[in-house]
C-alpha cells in the first residue's frame, strides 16, 4: 500500500536548501513548476505551474543572468511582473509572493521584455505560460 507522506516545514526547507545548494555550484539556469500556480495577487489568478525563465536568452551574461541565476539558488529569489495583471511577483524556488512597489524596490528584478537579445522572439510573458500536465 503507497502512503501519501506529507512534510513538515522543517523539512521542506532543509529539502529546498539542499537543492539551492546543488544549483548554486552549477549556476543552473531557474526554472520551476509550482504546486499554487495561480497569480498570488488578489482577484488575478492568472495561471503560471510551469516557469522556465530563459534569463540567457537576454544576452548579458554579467548584468543579467549570473545576478538573478545567483539571487534565485541563495533563496532570495527575483521580482517581475505578472503577465495578466501587472502586479510585482517575488519568485523562489518555494513560492511566489505578491509585493507592493515599495516592497519590490529592493529586489533585484526581470528585466522588461524590451532588453531582450534582438536574438530572442519571445517576451518574458511566454515564460511565464500555463502548461498542462
Amino acid at each position: 500500500m503507497n502512503r501519501n507522506l506529507t512534510l513538515d516545514a522543517d523539512e521542506v526547507e532543509r529539502l529546498d536548501r539542499v537543492y539551492r545548494e546543488g544549483g548554486l555550484r552549477t549556476m543552473a539556469s531557474p526554472h520551476i513548476h509550482y504546486h499554487e500556480p495561480a497569480c498570488p495577487h488578489p482577484g488575478c489568478g492568472h495561471k503560471m505551474e510551469w516557469i522556465d525563465f530563459q534569463l540567457e536568452l537576454f544576452g548579458d551574461l554579467e548584468g543579467i543572468y549570473k545576478p538573478l541565476v545567483k539571487a534565485w539558488w541563495e533563496g532570495s529569489g527575483f521580482v517581475g511582473r505578472c503577465p495578466s495583471c501587472g502586479g510585482w511577483i517575488r519568485f523562489t524556488t518555494l513560492r511566489m509572493e505578491p509585493l507592493t512597489d515599495d516592497q519590490a524596490s529592493p529586489h533585484l528584478k526581470l528585466p522588461d521584455h524590451g532588453r531582450r537579445s534582438h536574438n530572442s522572439a519571445r517576451s518574458l510573458t511566454l515564460h511565464l505560460e500555463r502548461r498542462t500536465t
